[in-house]
């Protein structure tokens, strides 16, 4: 970045941008510029609000032109930091608020400054969902462009199944449009990898029903762990594709629904959201309240909005996140043994660990409809630990560590969503080897230069870079 053009470059982005430009010096910079994982944080040199797909076109040829490095924020939740970047810029999309909701054809079209769980209030007055990640906070933009395993997988499938179009800048400040029938080689590769082609403004979605569902979250104590886990994952794989489910192991919360004498030691819980017919789904979910000596039940009819509420810890920012995940396709004998040795019976007081039971509609629409790369996965693990303290980093990546190397031979693929900055260089383990040449061939026609690098970063291809 050149100091002497500075000062005026910035006088000139402030007066033609229709938003809000926030250096370091300002008040609310500091704020602004904070991301949910605590353990990434990185000082940019400014942060831009765009109000509008022109002026984040404006703002990316500002930081081109100075020579700056470029984060693309949405809900600023990847557990790898991607939302920031050290003396860059980050375009911070939260400004981008278009809404519109046909109810007749259940077609929505979101800017991408919504959060999942904004999306899900203002479609429940209609009666519609669109099937999201597993907090409120999480971005519109950013959940989409990973793939998107949601609440209702099994059910509806990915996120990006339900999009029907893209709008993005491109990093020449091109607004480009794709779909299945314009653009469609980009509209396949923006469903799982689209961090890496341009900055996603709007995203045209077919949402489907909505309204109540039964829905919450049974604990189990840890002594009772090995049983509850083996008949959970029975259960889930036989469930119907209504019932979507994720296994969560932890330290009992200090909440008003858990027994005194619970709290601190290890449980099991068992998430579920099940769709359609409430009687038929209280009946579908009613085995997995039936699993043990239940510490807490908090399961019942609920609107879809009532599952973020339920999970709305996992929103809270400031904390420190380490986190490690992986796919498996098949339980192997020796998982859950090993799981429960090093989840359960070495529980950390910082550990979250989440284990998701996948499959149903997700595995069976085409493996290359989108650049997702994993729908012949069944399960997904993700391994964790928090802590509000910086100085507890050490510690948080010993434990996630010591879990990680008892769980990793099991393995086979990643959810680049999930993904830590110890993983971010696994790319092939992210796309798979047939889907990353194509997305190589894409990076070199939308982003040769590499403009846009904070996120699973795929190589342009040098054959196609060399025509």
């Amino acid at each position: 970045m050149n100091p002497d053009l500075y000062p005026n470059s910035i006088a000139h982005l402030i007066s033609n941008f229709d938003g809000a430009v926030l250096l370091p010096h300002m008040e609310e910079f500091t704020a602004t510029s904070r991301i949910w994982n605590n353990a990434e944080q990185a000082t940019p040199a400014l942060v831009v609000r765009p109000q509008n797909t022109e002026s984040v076109a404006l703002a990316l040829r500002f930081a081109l032109g100075q020579g700056m490095p470029v984060a693309v924020r949405s809900g600023g939740h990847s557990p790898a930091g991607f939302g920031t970047v050290q003396d860059g810029m980050v375009i911070d999309t939260s400004g981008l608020k278009t809404f519109e909701v046909d109810p007749a054809s259940a077609r929505v079209t979101l800017g991408a400054g919504w959060t999942w769980g904004e999306v899900a209030e203002k479609l429940e007055a209609h009666g519609l969902a669109i099937t999201a990640g597993d907090t409120g906070t999480v971005g519109v933009a950013g959940l989409a462009q990973g793939g998107g395993i949601g609440w209702m997988v099994r059910k509806h499938g990915l996120n990006v199944d339900r999009l029907l179009s893209v709008e993005l800048v491109t990093h020449s400040g091109e607004v480009v449009r794709a779909s299945q029938t314009e653009n469609p080689e980009l509209f396949w590769g923006l469903k799982g990898a689209g961090a890496n082609f341009g900055i996603i403004t709007r995203l045209e979605y077919q949402a489907h029903e909505g309204g109540l569902i039964y829905a919450g979250i049974v604990f189990y104590p840890g002594l009772e762990a090995e049983h509850v886990l083996t008949e959970y994952a029975r259960l889930a794989q036989m469930a119907p594709e209504d019932l979507t489910t994720q296994v969560i192991l932890m330290p009992a919360p200090p909440a008003p629904f858990v027994p005194a004498e619970a709290v601190g030691k290890p449980v099991v819980g068992i998430v579920g959201c099940c769709t359609g017919d409430l009687q038929v789904a209280e009946k579908v979910f009613q085995p997995f309240r039936e699993l043990g000596h239940a510490v807490a039940d908090l399961s019942g009819v609920m609107p879809y909005t009532g599952l973020f509420h339920l999970m709305a810890a996992g929103s809270e920012q400031g904390h420190c996140h380490t986190v490690r995940s992986g796919f498996m396709k098949e339980l192997h004998p020796d998982f859950i043994p090993a799981l429960v040795k090093a989840c359960v019976l070495e529980m950390a007081p910082t550990q979250l660990v989440q284990l998701r039971v996948l499959g149903g509609k997700m595995a069976r629409i085409p493996s290359g409809s989108a650049a997702f790369a994993h729908r012949d996965k069944n399960f997904l693990l993700l391994v964790s630990n928090m802590s509000p303290s910086r100085e507890h980093l050490p510690d948080l990546w010993y434990e996630t560590e010591r879990m990680w190397t008892a769980l990793e031979p099991f393995m086979g693929g990643m959810y680049g969503n999930f993904a830590s900055s110890r993983e971010a260089y696994k790319v092939q383990e992210t796309y798979g080897l047939t889907h990353l040449e194509r997305l190589s061939a894409l990076k070199a026609q939308y982003d040769p230069q590499n403009v846009f690098a904070r996120n699973m970063n795929v190589p342009a291809a040098r054959s196609v870079l060399q025509l």
